[in-house]
């Protein structure tokens, strides 16, 4: 299999070569660690079946990514891989037009099945995530949570996340370098776009994804 990885961080991007390494010796391998090269090899290596992404490259967000890389190739199929919370973010990735969303931290036996189902054409999210997705989304209630939750920009999602992981607005706003005023704007719009009247309403409407 030909899989093109992509993080624009080198790091991360030769540890997740490391890591398909240990998965199988008949993976040929291909690296980007940014957009413009990402579409290049792509255009000049035809036979790549998979891309493995990061979710942010170089400021660009998923569903950038995802234009960019099927422009360079429709056909390509696309695991994006975050350390950010999957309940926030791989739904909405997947309505993006990519193919599955996996944890940086998942074990190596879910990787394989990621890349395996990916691969083959699948679509793939975590059996923790399916599971506690499925029983939630039979009522039209529920579908409108969803909706709401794909009103939310790239940002909002990461301070929901930190919102519902119980910290601060001083904190937030230190972590993302941004004004405490700022957050609470952000936070405003968070508020307003979820249907919730505080920051313990949100944290337990995220528990929902």
């Amino acid at each position: 299999m030909n899989i093109l990885i992509i993080d624009d961080q080198t790091l991360l991007r030769t540890g997740m070569r490391l890591f398909l390494k240990t998965l199988s010796s008949e993976y040929r391998l291909f690296e980007a660690g940014n957009l413009e090269t990402a579409a290049t090899i792509l255009k000049s290596a035809p036979e790549i079946d998979l891309v493995i992404s990061e979710i942010k490259i170089e400021g660009a967000i998923s569903p950038v990514i995802v234009e960019m890389l099927k422009s360079a190739k429709p056909d390509v199929s696309i695991l994006f891989y975050s350390g950010l919370a999957e309940r926030l973010y791989a739904l909405p990735m997947l309505r993006a037009g990519a193919d599955g969303f996996i944890m940086k931290h998942a074990k190596t036996r879910d990787l394989a099945r990621a890349i395996s189902i990916v691969a083959s054409g699948g679509k793939y999210l975590s059996v923790e995530l399916q599971a506690s997705l499925l029983p939630k989304v039979d009522t039209g209630h529920q579908l409108d949570e969803l909706e709401s939750l794909d009103t939310l920009s790239d940002r909002e999602r990461t301070i929901m996340s930190q919102v519902a992981q119980g910290k601060t607005t001083k904190e937030i706003a230190y972590l993302l370098n941004l004004k405490c005023n700022t957050i609470s704007t952000y936070k405003k719009r968070i508020y307003k776009k979820m249907n919730v009247a505080d920051k313990f309403e949100l944290s337990q409407k995220a528990a929902i994804f």
